[in-house]
């Protein structure tokens, strides 16, 4: 593909590959402006599906036009049968690649929730339902006009529900019950299979991925993708100020009502999150915090804006407190009112007068000089290393073990940001045993993996009988 003309643009180099296709940098020759191009590998061009998937994004973005979508120039399909779609190239990093480097301030976390739910709102006024909202889908990139903040572009529109009547009827072709997504980001309507998917299940995968954001750890997490079904579906959510100490409680009713099992309970819409985030105080989460009340036990969090609301919630669990509390109480003061008035009266509590004693108040501390450090830090590019996994037999799903999640098919390559700690791996291939492979976030990994077909015998285990032979120490 090096060098070859796609519509408009030349290929220059690769960017990117994996399981679906291949990502390249290509430039306009006219006036030299820059362009991702996306290619859907030939062999999967045969599947009506999965071309119709790939070319959701370019539908939707065009549908959209907002400028928290990336913005796509140009689709068609090369002369080897294979689509392909000519997108603007973004220079930044994925929210994952930013969470690798540790968690983030809480004024970040809100500004790009706030960021990304006004993006998918647009989305949703045109019909479009993204269904697999996750930390790689989305982008942040400098902020053209104010280049100390950053922009939040939503990616990947793959698997979107797309409203035929204003993409084009037939546009969109899903098998019913089909489970798409990634799992841990997955609503519990999503888990179940249910038919009719709407924008609340993006409004959950919002709040899943603030959760992360804020408390350093998605609010469910297993290995298997049935028993993740299960605790998105019927278990609540850890508080999230048991992760993060400090957490305002604004922002934590309004987490937790973005995570309601019911969507009828959640947020209705995106505009509603918004704006109980943007109402939500900023500040750190390492400040102590009163233990909030057990939501679980306590009636469904009412359907209006938490902004602000906090002082309501509590007046109105107040309210509902049996009254003969009350009366309890009352009596109670009233009988030690009584008592005391009988011990002063008696004179047991009479003290001498004294002099008062003087008592020197140290003078406060003066308050610490202004930070002049920057409100956000600069955005620099981070470093990459390539993560290339081949199979023998080849097209093998590659899924990542921490979430699931289906990277591509091998052969598979692609640049991954740099970071600490390992990524844990593993192949599947109808009809072969499972492999599971572990990558180095520091210096990647190239290596080809030979995958056993089911039926052939696992290795015996060495036998840790003693030898005959040996005396057998009693």
């Amino acid at each position: 593909m090096i060098g070859e003309t796609v519509g408009n643009y030349r290929i220059t180099r690769l960017l990117g590959q994996g399981g679906m296709g291949a990502v390249y940098l290509a430039v306009h020759p006219g006036i030299g402006r820059k362009a991702a191009v996306k290619v859907l590998h030939p062999e999967l061009a045969r599947d009506r599906d999965i071309v119709t998937r790939f070319l959701n994004e370019a539908r939707a973005a065009n549908a959209i036009r907002h400028p928290g979508i990336v913005e796509i120039f140009d689709s068609g399909t090369l002369d080897s049968g294979a689509p392909y779609i000519v997108m603007e190239l973004l220079e930044g990093e994925s929210l994952t690649s930013r969470l690798l480097r540790g968690r983030l301030p809480l004024d970040q976390c809100l500004e790009i929730a706030r960021q990304a739910a006004a993006a998918l709102g647009a989305a949703h006024a045109q019909g479009i339902v993204h269904r697999d909202l996750k930390p790689d889908n989305l982008f942040l990139v400098p902020d053209a006009l104010e280049p100390e903040r950053e922009r939040v572009k939503v990616l990947d529109f793959g698997i979107a529900k797309l409203n035929p009547g204003s993409i084009g009827a037939g546009s969109v072709r899903t098998r019913t019950g089909a489970v798409l997504g990634t799992p841990v980001y997955m609503s519990p309507e999503q888990c179940r299979g249910t038919r009719e998917i709407d924008r609340r299940a993006d409004v959950y995968a919002l709040g899943v991925i603030l959760y992360e954001m804020v408390c350093g750890r998605p609010p469910f997490y297993s290995e298997g993708f049935g028993e993740l079904a299960h605790l998105h579906i019927s278990e609540p959510p850890p508080p999230p100020r048991g992760h993060a100490p400090g957490l305002p409680r604004e922002v934590e009713l309004a987490l937790l009502r973005a995570l309601e099992k019911d969507p009828a309970n959640r947020f209705q819409s995106m505009s509603e999150l918004r704006r109980a985030l943007g109402g939500a105080p900023s500040g750190q989460l390492d400040q102590p915090a009163e233990p909030l009340p057990d939501l679980r036990k306590t009636e469904t969090l009412p359907k209006t804006t938490f902004a602000g609301s906090a002082t309501a919630f509590e007046e109105k669990l107040g309210r509902e407190r049996p009254r003969r509390r009350a009366g309890v109480v009352l009596l109670g003061t009233a009988l030690v009112l009584a008592g005391g008035f009988w011990v002063w009266q008696r004179g047991l509590l009479r003290v001498p007068a004294r002099e008062p004693i003087p008592v020197s108040v140290p003078a406060p501390p003066p308050p610490p000089p202004p930070s002049t450090e920057p409100a956000h830090p600069a955005v620099v590019a981070p470093k990459t290393v390539d993560v290339l996994v081949e199979s023998t037999p080849s097209g093998a799903r590659l899924v990542r073990e921490r979430d699931g999640a289906v990277l591509g098919q091998t052969p598979f390559h692609e640049a991954w940001p740099a970071g600490a700690g390992v990524e844990k791996l593993r192949l599947e291939l109808e009809g072969h045993r499972p492999e599971s492979i572990v990558v180095p976030r520091d210096r990647g990994l190239s290596t080809r993996v030979k995958l056993k077909t089911a039926h052939e015998a696992a290795p015996k285990p060495k036998s840790s009988k003693p030898k005959t032979s040996e005396p057998v120490p009693i």
